[in-house]
C-alpha cells in the first residue's frame, strides 16, 4: 500500500459503509517531513491512552453497547435533498447535517473527478458559473450553487464535533473536502497543520467511544506519517488494541508487519502502550 493513497469517492464507500471501516491512508495531505508539526500538536508525546481519556465526550456510551450503524447516500436530485434536510441541520440535527454533507461532497466530487464528463459538453469561456457546473457534473447535482459547495464543510463539522462518530472519520479521510487538491494544500501549508491537528483530534474522540476504525486510522496516521509524524511504537500500540477487541488473522499479519521495524524493547513498549489504550476505549 503507498503512504498516500488518492481519496475515493464519498458516493461509493458511503453506500452501506458501516462507521468501523474508514482508513485514513485514503486522503492526500502533504507529509509532515515537508512541513514539521510539533508532537504535543497531533498527540506525539505522553500516553495514548491517556490521550483517549481527555478526548471522551461526557456521557458518551462505550463500545458493548453502542450498536453498529450504516449511513446510507441520500438519494434523489440533490437540490431535494439539500431543501429537505438543510433545516433540519440549521435546526441542531447533526445526524442531518452529515447526511446533507455526504450528498454534496458527492457532487463535488463528481465535479472534479467524475468519469462520466466526457458525454456532456465542455463549458466554453462565455458560459454562465451555472452552466459551467451543469456541464461538469451528471443531472442529479445540477442546481447545486457555488455557495452550497463552498460551504459544505460546515455541515460534516457540525456533525463532527457533535461526536457522530461517522463525520469524525469522514473529516480525517477527507482531507481534499476539508483542504483543497494538492495544490491548494501545498499553497497554505497553515491550513493543513490545522486539519491534521483537528483530524486527530476527532479520531481521538472517536477511537475514545470504542470506534475500531479510529484505532486504524489512528494506527495508520502514525504508520504512514499523514496525519502526524511517524512514529512505529504508536502505529503497533494502536492497531494491537483494535486486534484486542476484535482478533483475527489479518489483523496478526498487520501487527507481525509492524513488529518487525521495531527492536525488542520497543516492541514492549508498544504492547504496553496497545493494552493502555484498549483499557481506555474497549475493554468491557
Amino acid at each position: 500500500m503507498a503512504a498516500v493513497l488518492a481519496v475515493a469517492a464519498l458516493a461509493v464507500w458511503w453506500r452501506g459503509h458501516r462507521v468501523d471501516a474508514v482508513p485514513v491512508a485514503r486522503m492526500s495531505v502533504p507529509a509532515p517531513t515537508a512541513q514539521p508539526v510539533a508532537a504535543d500538536e497531533v498527540g506525539g508525546a505522553g500516553d495514548p491512552a491517556a490521550e483517549l481519556v481527555r478526548a471522551r465526550r461526557p456521557g458518551v456510551v462505550r463500545r458493548g453497547v453502542l450498536p453498529s450503524r450504516s449511513f446510507d447516500l441520500p438519494r434523489g436530485r440533490a437540490v431535494d435533498v439539500v431543501a429537505a434536510l438543510q433545516p433540519r441541520a440549521e435546526a441542531g440535527d447533526n445526524e442531518a447535517a452529515l447526511y446533507l454533507f455526504i450528498k454534496i461532497e458527492e457532487c463535488r466530487y463528481q465535479l472534479y473527478h467524475g468519469g462520466g464528463n466526457d458525454s456532456r459538453p465542455p463549458p466554453s469561456a462565455d458560459d454562465s458559473l451555472e452552466a459551467q457546473l451543469i456541464a461538469r457534473t451528471p443531472p442529479e447535482c445540477h442546481g447545486l450553487t457555488q455557495e452550497q459547495y463552498q460551504n459544505n464543510v460546515r455541515w460534516l463539522e457540525q456533525a463532527a464535533d457533535a461526536g457522530v462518530v461517522m463525520a469524525q472519520l469522514s473529516y480525517a479521510g477527507n482531507a481534499e473536502a476539508v483542504v483543497g487538491n494538492s495544490s491548494q494544500m501545498l499553497a497554505n501549508p497553515e491550513k493543513v497543520i490545522a486539519y491534521r491537528r483537528k483530524a486527530m483530534q476527532y479520531l481521538r474522540q472517536a477511537a475514545a467511544s470504542g470506534s475500531l476504525s479510529a484505532l486504524m486510522s489512528l494506527s495508520d496516521a502514525y504508520h504512514y506519517g499523514v496525519l502526524a509524524p511517524r512514529d512505529p511504537i504508536r502505529a503497533y500500540a494502536y492497531y494491537y488494541a483494535k486486534d484486542m477487541a476484535s482478533p483475527s488473522a489479518y489483523g496478526r499479519q498487520y501487527l507481525d508487519t509492524y513488529a518487525d521495524q521495531l527492536e525488542p524493547a520497543q516492541l514492549a513498549t508498544a504492547i504496553q502502550q496497545g493494552k493502555g489504550i484498549y483499557d481506555a476505549c474497549c475493554k468491557p
